[in-house]
């Protein structure tokens, strides 16, 4: 869901059919089964509220770890949305009513040695995909991002097709990002080496590296 990519503080979502609680559309890094999670907890949630008279629940709230998942209706879908344990989810459901009210966040401020990343991660997905392979990449982005990206999570995400930073970085967290990027980065080029081959992985690699001059 395109509304779902353009917020801050989203580790991973899910977006489900009402009807039968199937997942349409499974996004981001978490490692939880939130699909799961969520069907189960929305199909609970109507239960709850035909048995005991309830009337529409908002929400629900499952923690675990150091996560959320924030379960709730939008339109004809359940979503079921991955934050940081300690996020309040009603602020996060006002944030989202809000940007779908069309009322965007405001531009995030990134540091250049995290934008230059960002944009050399962008580069290399559209240089080992192209045109007929760039999802294959967009899922192996993902994956690394899930393996090495820490508490940088929350803060980035892809957002038609480009890896985005979404959020205010932390002051002290510079450094740390940087080199989950960087990590990611090496994650993707070894990916690269496995399935088209050294010589031509490295041909490649040297075309990102032209074009970031």
């Amino acid at each position: 869901m395109e509304l779902l990519d353009k917020l801050s503080g989203i580790i991973g979502y899910v977006v489900t059919n009402v009807e039968d609680g199937a997942a349409e559309e499974l996004r981001g890094s978490s490692s939880a089964p939130i699909g799961d999670l969520t069907a189960f907890f929305a199909s609970a949630s109507e239960v709850i509220k035909d048995n005991l008279s309830l009337g529409t629940i908002s929400y629900i709230s499952l923690s675990y770890g150091a996560h959320r998942l924030v379960v709730f209706a939008h339109e004809s879908k359940y979503l079921g949305v991955e934050i940081e344990r300690d996020n309040d989810p009603a602020e996060f459901i006002k944030k989202f009513k809000s940007a779908a009210a069309g009322v965007s966040e405001p531009t995030v401020a990134v540091p250049h040695s995290i934008s230059s990343k960002i944009k050399q991660i962008n580069l290399v997905v559209e240089e080992f995909g192209g045109q007929d392979n760039k999802e294959h990449w967009l899922e192996l982005l993902n994956q690394g991002l899930g393996i090495l990206g820490g508490d940088m999570l929350p803060y980035v995400g892809i957002v038609r097709g480009l890896l985005t930073f979404k959020g205010t970085m932390p002051a002290d967290k510079e450094d740390e990002f940087v080199q989950g990027l960087r990590a990611t980065i090496d994650f993707l080029a070894k990916k690269a080496v496995e399935e088209m081959g050294s010589s031509q992985a490295r041909a490649k690699i040297h075309a990102v590296i032209e074009k970031m001059r």
